[in-house]
């Protein structure tokens, strides 16, 4: 079978309590690295204390998210919705072709818009991250792998999947989009929108997670190999 984009992703049972402890996890992962200044007081101090606490705090949210989410992922391959490996293979390079098609598109966009190549800005997000580097060595493997997992959890499983039950697929992978930049705290919202409609493409046809996680490791790793490679 395959999915139509405007299938609804209907989960096992109304938006479940389940959906909402990834996010509770997720939030507080993100807010309370904040503390850590009024806690250590040199900078080394507090770049070890975040990155045993994001280390430790990803691996505990992909795990619980899991348990979560699975029910939902049982109830799609019961019925039938979940397409099979070939096919998952399928969509997932179609959507590796999507994402270097919107990446050429994004830079032609971002280079008309800053009046010439040479005038585009960095990704503040990036920069920050690959900064950090220098002090948290563990942090590619965050970046890289448990990253990706829980925020494919969160974004693509949990906020799109719920929004296309009620929206349709361009209106659900828009605000989970804009939803995903936001949090990013970043200024390439384009780039965050657009690889929303990316992986979240792929997830619909295939119902499979693992899809849209693949491409997410994908492009996080692109972007930490550069950073090496340049340095």
């Amino acid at each position: 079978m395959e999915n139509s984009l405007n299938r609804p992703f209907l989960m096992a049972g109304r938006f479940p309590v389940r959906h909402s402890i990834p996010v509770l996890l997720y939030m507080i992962l993100q807010l309370v690295p904040a503390s850590f200044v009024y806690l250590f007081d040199t900078k080394a101090e507090r770049a070890l204390a975040l990155g045993w606490w994001l280390g430790i705090g990803y691996a505990v949210t992909v795990v619980v998210s899991y348990f979560c989410l699975r029910p939902d992922w049982q109830k799609w391959r019961k019925e039938g919705l979940q397409a099979n490996l070939k096919e998952t293979v399928k969509w997932i390079l179609i959507g590796l072709a999507l994402y270097y098609a919107f990446l050429i598109l994004n830079g032609m966009i971002e280079a008309w818009l800053a009046g010439g190549i040479e005038n585009i800005t960095r990704s503040e997000n990036t920069d920050k991250l690959m900064e950090s580097i220098q002090f948290i060595p563990a942090l590619p493997i965050m970046i890289v792998l448990l990253g990706p997992i829980v925020e494919e959890f969160l974004f693509r499983h949990i906020l799109f999947g719920n929004l296309s039950a009620r929206m349709s697929f361009f209106f659900s992978a828009l605000v989970s989009g804009l939803v995903f930049s936001l949090m990013h705290l970043d200024n390439k919202v384009l780039i965050y929108v657009g690889l929303s409609f990316v992986f979240s493409f792929v997830f619909a046809k295939t119902r499979r997670i693992s899809a849209p996680i693949i491409l997410h490791v994908f492009n996080n790793g692109v972007a930490v190999f550069a950073f090496f490679a340049a340095s």
